[in-house]
């Protein structure tokens, strides 16, 4: 596997951190739901349960421009943080909608 240096630019970090946050906060959701529904009702808990990810989406969107400079300034100065490794594969400058292809 190859390893590069990267760093975001502020759209890429904010889909990236929003993605996180839905994804985290949909597998605590139940967790919520359940100290909500002992303290609120079922009614509240199924709200909290249904609202999880649409509110992680919001979070990571909130969080991630706060947390952007430091972000910027982390991978600036360290290549350990800014080092990825994995498969990358390269998209063409077309529609995001277009299918991707091997040529």
């Amino acid at each position: 596997m190859s390893r590069y240096l990267v760093q975001l630019d502020f759209t890429s970090f904010i889909k990236f951190n929003s993605l996180a946050f839905a994804c985290a906060n949909t597998l605590f959701s139940p967790f919520n739901a359940f100290f909500t529904f002992q303290s609120s009702g079922i009614n509240t808990a199924i709200f909290a349960l249904l609202l999880a990810p649409f509110a992680g989406l919001l979070l990571g969107m909130i969080f991630g421009a706060l947390a952007f400079p430091l972000y910027r300034l982390l991978t600036t100065h360290s290549q350990f943080l800014a080092s990825l490794s994995g498969t990358f594969q390269e998209v063409p400058n077309g529609p995001a909608n277009e299918p991707v292809t091997d040529d």
